[in-house]
This record gives structure tokens, C-alpha cells and sequence, in this order.
């Protein structure tokens, strides 16, 4: 709950089944995976322009289904409109560790996880921030401001305890979105009470 974006809505009580999704009873959110795997150049680094563009693209398109989206209960329904909270992910990590010759429990993988991780959150949040400049923030959003950017500041300062031992652009390309996105929505709020589930 000290992560809880809404917290003046409610707490957290508990997660789904799988217990990636953490947010308010009777809520739900739209999942979509970036395969990272497509996003390693044939040189081995990975392509951090290209991820930030297909992050915000997908994003946008999450958005857009909230909308469109049929829910299991009138109640969900009625959070997901009020919330719009969404579940940006990405797939193949292992792959993309396995095939950059890092073993899973070393420090170079943790700063690659942790890194791809704050980029991709910082992303979606970021892309939300700017669909919050031209359709306006999610409905609760006002009741729960404060807190909202006390939680994106918290991720933004997290940034910094990444482990060195990964890629030095890829915790740069992190700070710099994270650095964004709290300029951008202390301006104009956020249109998404939740941008991943990572």
C-alpha cells in the first residue's frame, strides 16, 4: 500500500489469482507484453529508442481498448473507467539474458531487469501523462494527486538503486523518462491510475 497510486480510494486488499495485478477491489486492467527478444540489435546491445516507441504505442492502443473493453461485472466496468488502470509488460527476458551471455542470479542481469523494468513503467506512465494533456486525467484522479506523484517520485527515486553491473544507457534512458514523466504529470496529471504490472 506505501506503492498504491489511490490510496484515498481505497487500499489494496489483495491480488488477482496470479498476483501481478495489485490494486483496488473490483478493478481489472488491460495486459500486453513486449517481446524484448525483438528488440536486440545484431550487434547484442539493445535498442532503447525503438523500446520507449513501441512502449508508448502500445500503451496508447491499451488505452484506447479501456473503452471498448467488455468487463466480467458492472462494478469492475465502473472502476475500469474510473481508474483506466493497465498492465504494460514485456516477455522474453531470459531469452534476451541468454543470449547476451548473463546468468540470471549475476548483477549485470538484476541492472538489465531493473533497468528494462524502470524504462518500460516509465514509458507507459509518460504516455499517459500526455493523453492526460489532450483528454484530461483519469475521473479519480484529483482525489488522489498527491499521493499519485508521491508514488511516481518513489519510482523515480528507485531508479538510483538499480545494480551498476547492467548496461550504463539503459539506467541513463531510465532516469531521463523518469525525469519526464514527473515534470510532465505534476502538470498534467496522469490519465491511468496504473501503467504496468511489473
Amino acid at each position: 500500500n506505501r506503492w498504491h497510486t489511490c490510496p484515498n480510494s481505497g487500499r489494496i486488499n489483495a491480488s488477482n489469482p496470479c498476483s501481478e495485478y495489485m490494486f483496488l477491489d473490483d478493478t481489472a486492467c488491460n495486459l500486453s507484453s513486449i517481446n524484448l527478444m525483438k528488440l536486440r540489435k545484431a550487434d547484442g546491445t539493445f535498442d532503447v529508442k525503438r523500446f520507449k516507441a513501441v512502449a508508448r504505442l502500445f500503451f496508447i492502443a491499451q488505452e484506447i481498448l479501456v473503452d471498448r473493453a467488455s468487463y466480467p461485472t458492472d462494478r469492475i466496468a465502473e472502476n475500469s473507467h474510473l481508474y483506466r488502470p493497465l498492465g504494460l509488460g514485456y516477455s522474453n527476458l531470459g531469452g534476451l539474458l541468454m543470449s547476451s551471455g548473463l546468468p540470471y542470479d549475476s548483477d549485470a542481469a538484476y541492472g538489465v531487469c531493473g533497468s528494462l523494468t524502470a524504462l518500460l513503467h516509465g514509458a507507459g506512465n509518460l504516455a499517459s501523462a500526455e493523453i492526460a494533456g489532450v483528454v484530461g486525467p483519469f475521473e479519480a484522479y484529483a482525489d488522489n494527486r498527491d499521493p499519485m506523484l508521491r508514488v511516481m517520485q518513489m519510482h523515480r527515486d528507485a531508479v538510483e538503486q538499480i545494480n551498476d553491473a547492467g548496461p550504463a544507457d539503459l539506467k541513463n534512458a531510465a532516469r531521463t523518462v523518469w525525469d519526464d514523466v514527473l515534470a510532465l504529470g505534476r502538470k498534467q496529471g496522469f490519465r491511468n491510475a496504473q501503467a504496468t504490472v511489473l
